[in-house]
């Protein structure tokens, strides 16, 4: 994919098309519902496209959007009450009672009534909002890509309002679709013929980066919009904890739709919650639900509940509390509820080790595409030399006799791009792992296959505490669980991860948390009265 276009032509663009808009024409704009009247909607929606006056309609959906603590130590809520076409109820003190169950996970939750509810409404003085939509096609997304550019092509138009969004697509490089840039223009920019194949690493963490940069200068309203249907895989020094102290400082909110379930949600609702956004979790056959979604949150933005709940969460012991909201609007009526998270201590989840790139036959043919990738880690090295990488050559469970010589030959090829670019070969160390951790033991398809056949890279950083000790394997992942709980009671760290030994999955259990080797070493010494079965530090 091509690096970012230079933004002055946005800017152009962006200054005419303000210019049409006179000072006389937003005076006669209605300001209760924003420049360009958002009116109800007859099209039946499960999020928001319009706003009801009529005290007739009942409520059907409750979404809540961001949470946060206030200096009080009260929360407050912002939420989306719908009806049935997606509109948004106008609120009256006699439309219902808000009340929120507030607590940790493993303690029982504590129930309080909403002491305030109020209306933000859009009016003509509402700030527009500027969104960036980073859009994953990587090679495990499939088409989700051309779905999502083609329901933002179908619902842009019908946006109302200033505002701009720019869109992105991303795997372990980025391709620019649109600046950011008026709606109508950007509409036209998302020709969904014009995607290519789905193809390269998911780069998620690092790509968020250069959304929330393409954000730097827009002076209010700042959104991040991340779809993706994979798991980070290729950010070699991003963590959730960097990006959400970047979005932090923007004063940027980052909203995840997650597509399908084949990635972890926990990272992605961290990186929402965090910084006042939401996850939205939607099957794989809703990609086209994707435009109304980006809608939603615009307008939410601009118009929504806000509702205070007298809870001290500033007392709270645990890494995150979990607030369940209801809505009751009579007692003959069932009452609605949605549940979010709100992180209490800052999570550090980073792609460790990262993969840096992926070979399908036993050259470096191919290997220049993941250029953007293996520049940025040369370019950290390069910038300390006191930094070192290690890399970890793997080969798919296929290969046959000689998969350890063949998964070291991969790592001496990306060591070979990192010496051509100037790194020291002393801050290269070189591991095989064979074919003996496979991301995809079935391998299903070339993609698969690819993401088996990879070179992954680790920073040694001592502040990120990353060597290992292997104590012990086993044939099932509950009894890895097991033994790993053992050693966690017996205040060591632990985790287990899958290997394939003899082509059969076994779980190698490990113990973590150490600068170095060297204390690493003096560990050793400690397990000896456990008897470990193993004690290799890697």
């Amino acid at each position: 994919m091509t690096t970012f276009h230079s933004r002055a032509l946005a800017s152009i663009l962006i200054v005419l098309w303000s210019m049409t808009f006179t000072s006389e024409a937003w005076a006669q704009e209605d300001v209760s519902t924003g420049p360009d009247a958002l009116l109800r909607s007859d099209v039946k929606s499960p999020y928001m496209r319009g706003v009801t006056s009529d005290a007739r309609t009942r409520a059907s959906t409750l979404r809540l959007i961001s949470a946060r603590g206030q200096s009080d130590g009260s929360l407050l809520l912002r939420a989306l009450l719908l009806d049935s076409e997606g509109n948004e109820l106008r609120w009256k003190s006699t439309t219902g009672t808000f009340s929120a169950d507030v607590g940790c996970r493993s303690v029982a939750p504590v129930r309080a009534l909403a002491s305030k509810v109020e209306e933000r409404l859009w009016t003509a003085n509402t700030p527009s909002t500027s969104a960036v939509v980073l859009c994953d096609n990587s090679m495990m997304s499939g088409t989700m890509a051309r779905a999502v550019i083609r329901s933002l092509r179908n619902v842009l138009p019908n946006v109302s309002g200033r505002d701009s969004i720019g869109v992105v697509l991303f795997d372990h490089d980025l391709l620019e679709i649109c600046p950011l840039s008026p709606l109508a223009f950007a509409s036209d920019k998302c020709d969904p013929n014009s995607i290519p194949a789905a193809d390269g690493l998911s780069a998620v963490y690092s790509a968020c980066m250069s959304g929330l940069a393409m954000l730097t200068d827009q002076k209010h309203g700042r959104v991040l919009i991340v779809v993706t249907s994979s798991d980070d895989n290729a950010s070699v020094s991003v963590s959730t904890a960097d990006i959400v102290r970047r979005a932090t400082e923007l004063q940027a909110t980052i909203y995840v739709v997650r597509v399908g379930q084949s990635s972890r949600a926990y990272p992605y609702r961290y990186l929402s919650a965090a910084t006042g956004g939401r996850l939205y979790s939607i099957p794989e056959e809703e990609s086209e639900n994707v435009g109304s979604i980006v809608r939603e949150i615009m307008y939410a933005s601009k118009h929504a509940l806000e509702i205070t709940i007298p809870a001290d969460i500033s007392a709270a012991s645990c890494d995150d509390v979990w607030l369940k909201v209801r809505f009751e609007a009579d007692t003959m009526s069932p009452f609605l509820h949605d549940s979010l998270l709100l992180p209490i201590k800052e999570r550090a989840y980073r792609t460790s080790p990262a993969v840096v790139a992926t070979f399908s036959d036993t050259n470096e043919v191919g290997l220049q595409s993941f250029y953007p990738i293996l520049a940025s880690v040369a370019e950290q090295m390069l910038s300390d030399s006191s930094l070192r990488v290690e890399l970890i050559g793997n080969v798919s469970g296929d290969v046959k006799g000689n998969a350890d010589d063949r998964a070291l030959e991969r790592a001496q090829f990306v060591q070979g791009f990192l010496a051509a670019y100037g790194v020291n070969k002393k801050q290269v160390i070189l591991r095989s792992d064979g074919s003996r951790r496979p991301l995809y033991f079935m391998q299903l398809d070339g993609a698969q296959r690819l993401l088996n056949n990879r070179v992954e890279a680790r920073f040694l950083i001592a502040d990120d505490e990353p060597y290992t000790i292997t104590i012990d394997q086993v044939a099932s992942e509950e009894q890895a669980g097991k033994v790993a709980d053992v050693w966690e009671q017996r205040g060591f760290k632990a985790y287990f991860e899958p290997v394939v030994e003899d082509r059969s999955p076994v779980y190698r259990i490990k113990l973590w948390g150490y600068r170095s080797k060297a204390e690493a070493q003096k560990d050793i010494l400690a397990l000896k009265k456990y008897k470990p079965k193993t004690s290799i530090i890697e």
